[in-house]
């Protein structure tokens, strides 16, 4: 179990690290269980885009994030491997999870640039994520806004009842 923690911070997730993730995702995600085969595959399909959230002063992880090119209006299948990745269309956010102890150290704000500034790299003009946890009000706080895909609302209710489909448009100059 992790103390109080003063500081933390993202770096590169690498395979030893998917049962970490898998053992996190079973406390922050329990009713959105995936697979520990899917996370690896998520690791292995967009590496640049996966990261551990790993405690300052002693190494333990503390939370993960998956993110990766998507198809725009759509969001991957919980629990499934994707095989390959679709022509990509958006940058997509597909999980923060942080344990309890990473709160307050602004960590879901700083992997919220620090993709952002990813995906401007790759070329994308728009991210989208889908809100789970009742997380809309934060993902509003990184710019997203609420995008109405009535194709995605039987996907969307794998999420859970509070699951929000959000996009934001990346401008030419980041704020």
């Amino acid at each position: 179990m992790v103390g109080s923690v003063e500081s933390a911070h993202w770096r590169a997730m690498t395979p030893e690290d998917v049962d970490e993730v898998d053992r996190i995702a079973q406390i922050v995600h329990p009713g959105l269980p995936e697979d520990r085969d899917v996370l690896a595959e998520k690791l292995k399909l967009h590496p640049e885009g996966c990261f551990i959230l790993s405690n300052s002063a002693d190494g333990t992880t503390l939370g993960y994030l998956f993110s990766h090119p998507w198809k725009a209006a759509d969001a991957p299948d919980l629990d499934r491997l994707i095989g390959e990745l679709p022509e990509p269309e958006v940058y997509y956010i597909h999980d923060i999870a942080l344990l309890p102890a990473a709160r307050g150290l602004r960590a879901g704000h700083t992997a919220s640039r620090m993709i952002e500034a990813h995906a401007r790299e790759l070329g994308f003009e728009r991210m989208a994520l889908v809100s789970v946890n009742n997380s809309t009000g934060f993902w509003v706080q990184q710019g997203f806004r609420i995008f109405q895909v009535p194709e995605l609302a039987a996907k969307l209710e794998t999420y859970g009842c509070d699951a929000v489909y959000m996009t934001r448009i990346l401008a030419e100059n980041p704020a």
